[in-house]
């Protein structure tokens, strides 16, 4: 979800930009400098403190990771990463790729530096003597690949989980990824992803909603008390996670300008405020609490900041959301909501999530704000960081890509 949730703030990147060419790989001569060619032995005493030091990085970024949620913590995760890969590089240009099974391990995991994961990846198959090892040295290559704009995996280690389904993208075909797997003595792609697929947790059981939920003059225009109230079929629940991923998927393409974006972002939001309009018609709002999806709950909420030619669409999902919200990611939902609706109006904003991007001192600026002495304490009731913290996070990304749009 934060990902996605740092993808509705960014602004598109240029057309040139988001398809200019792949600049080329690096050639072992490029990954000599980068990792040692031949494996030094790491001393004992050093292993150990390697080893511990990894793992405590890894510890930390996971701990991290799912304790926070805002901009900020993605640029402390940022910071932290930069250490990893500083760390990692002096290891591996000293030592090359180690045998200790552990920091094998764990740098296969901690290293997101593209190049280092291309180079770390050629040595780590070279040593490979294990399936696991095999797997490891071909799922860094891989990344490095996509990481580099290659157009395709090598190997198809890479994959995203989205409405309880693996997927993998960006290979030839599979019968090339299968011959160049067999040939480093990894199973067929189907066979590795049945076995990813067989881990995923089924969906969780609605806890249901608390009260019933009042039909309001707001959304009489868009729904009624029975399909706001109505229990939801496992059947339509799925339906509507498949639906809200593909117009999330094309939202995305469209807004952050990416190559296989198949319409603008006019179009694209036509297509989900019709979609929006339709499911809470039949439906009512598909909160966590009616769905047992966060993911399903994320989604919509994204397309409805995003449906800005029809404020009253937002207005009535808004007052939805203010009845329905029964975690802190749907309380961050009401924040940004609340204050695209208000700012839609004209009016004043509640919780500084709205901002201007100030092209001279390239920062950003939050829209005029009711009661800004106590903004970081309306936002902390949301689970927010932070005003601040929140605008400097940006920094990093302002740095990296187009000015962001809240």
């Amino acid at each position: 979800m934060r990902a996605l949730f740092l993808c509705a703030l960014l602004a598109p990147l240029s057309s040139a930009a988001a398809q200019s060419s792949a600049p080329p790989l690096p050639d072992t001569a490029q990954c000599s400098l980068l990792v040692a060619p031949v494996a030094r032995p790491l001393p004992p005493a050093l292993t150990t403190a390697v080893d511990a030091t990894l793992r405590a990085y890894r510890t930390q970024g996971d701990r991290f990771s799912k304790l926070s949620a805002g901009v900020s913590d993605r640029v402390y995760l940022s910071g932290l990463r930069s250490e990893v890969n500083t760390y990692a590089a002096r290891l591996l240009r000293q030592y090359g790729w180690p045998e200790h099974p552990g920091i094998q391990a764990s740098l296969a995991l901690l290293i997101s530096d593209p190049t280092w994961q291309w180079c770390a990846g050629q040595a780590a198959l070279r040593a490979a003597a294990t399936a696991d090892t095999r797997q490891q040295a071909a799922r860094l290559i891989d990344q490095g690949l996509l990481g580099l704009q290659a157009p395709y995996q090598r190997y198809g280690t890479v994959y995203t989980v989205a409405v309880r389904t693996v997927r993998v993208t960006q290979i030839e075909s599979e019968s090339i990824v299968n011959a160049r797997r067999a040939a480093i003595g990894l199973p067929p792609l189907a066979e590795s992803i049945g076995r990813l697929q067989a881990t995923l947790p089924p969906r969780p059981q609605p806890s249901g909603l608390t009260r019933p939920v009042l039909l309001r003059p707001v959304c009489q225009e868009f729904t009624s008390a029975a399909a706001l109230n109505a229990p939801l079929s496992a059947a339509s629940i799925t339906l509507l996670e498949h639906e809200a991923h593909r117009l999330m998927e094309q939202d995305q393409a469209a807004r952050l300008g990416r190559p296989d974006a198949r319409k603008g972002m006019g179009e694209a939001d036509a297509e989900s405020i019709a979609w929006l309009q339709r499911v809470l018609n039949e439906s009512g709002w598909p909160s966590t609490n009616r769905t047992g999806s966060p993911e399903l709950a994320n989604n919509v909420w994204l397309l409805t900041q995003h449906a800005d030619r029809k404020p009253s669409l937002q207005a009535c999902v808004l007052d939805l959301l203010g009845q329905q919200r029964s975690t802190l990611p749907e309380a961050r939902h009401f924040a940004y909501l609340t204050d695209r609706v208000l700012t839609g109006a004209g009016q004043l904003q509640v919780y500084g999530t709205q901002a201007n991007y100030d092209e001279v001192n390239k920062r950003l600026e939050p829209k005029p704000l009711v009661d800004p002495a106590r903004v970081n304490e309306r936002r902390a009731r949301m689970g927010l960081e932070s005003l601040e913290a929140y605008l400097e996070g940006f920094k990093e990304f302002i740095r990296q890509a187009a000015p962001p749009r809240p």
